[in-house]
């Protein structure tokens, strides 16, 4: 399912329109936690258009008046200095930017330390003048095995963000012929306050393999009875801002 203009004029009157906020997920971190706030977040994974797609959709937030989260993913193909200046954009318009965790499944792929990794990837960003609160893990091909098994998650270089049911924090886990040695260290060590998934919450909306969690119609019947936190990849939404490209 690719969304379309109608899917997003839907989405806004049926479900945004209808919250008293919509807010970036730093502000939940904060304590903007109402029944009726509505945390919003966007994963800007690494897929032709992603990047220009989230900046049509920034804009379009702040028209309609929501504020909200885009998680810029590192070593993707938009990573370049040029988009990272762009991507100030996002912060003017009014929305917050946060980095997109792919440390671990870049360090097999790049031989390198995944600690080094995210470092330099936030420097990239605060570089440039952006201010990095908060982070997400990316669900990378290479965190599950040949078998379709998660067996680790990027966010488990942080120690606050330990996973029993995959095994012990501090494992190594193996890709290949390549053997990588966790060691979990906290997010402040990177000047991280937050992870987005690991906000307390009441319900969650994602639109993540281009169809939503749950029937949309669902969530609407529902809101307001707890703090509905939402994902939406602007990957899955150019279709919606065709006009806007053209």
């Amino acid at each position: 399912m690719k969304f379309t203009a109608t899917h997003l004029e839907h989405l806004n009157w049926a479900l945004l329109a209808q919250a008293s906020r919509v807010v970036p997920m730093r502000d939940i971190y904060k304590g903007d936690i109402g029944h009726r706030v509505i945390g919003l977040r966007h994963d800007v994974d690494d897929n032709e258009g992603s990047f220009e797609t989230a900046l049509r959709m920034a804009q379009w937030e702040c028209d309609h008046g929501y504020s909200s989260t885009y998680f810029l993913l590192h070593d993707s193909h938009y990573w370049t200095t040029d988009n990272l200046v762009q991507a100030l954009e996002f912060e003017e318009l009014g929305h917050e930017v946060g980095i997109h965790v792919n440390a671990l499944a870049e360090a097999f792929r790049q031989r390198k330390h995944p600690e080094l990794i995210l470092a330099e990837a936030l420097d990239d960003l605060r570089s440039v003048g952006l201010r990095i609160d908060g982070c997400v893990a990316h669900g990378d091909q290479l965190c599950r095995n040949e078998k379709g098994e998660v067996t680790f998650v990027n966010d488990e270089m942080f120690s606050e963000s330990a996973r029993p049911e995959l095994g012990p924090p501090n494992r190594v886990i193996e890709r290949g012929n390549v053997l990588l040695q966790l060691a979990p260290q906290p997010r402040s060590v990177y000047g991280l306050a937050y992870d987005a998934n690991w906000l307390p919450r009441g319900n969650y909306l994602s639109d993540s393999g281009g169809h939503w969690s749950q029937p949309l119609e669902q969530v609407v019947d529902t809101f307001g009875q707890g703090q509905l936190h939402m994902l939406v990849h602007p990957d899955h939404w150019a279709g919606a801002f065709a006009k806007a490209a053209a």
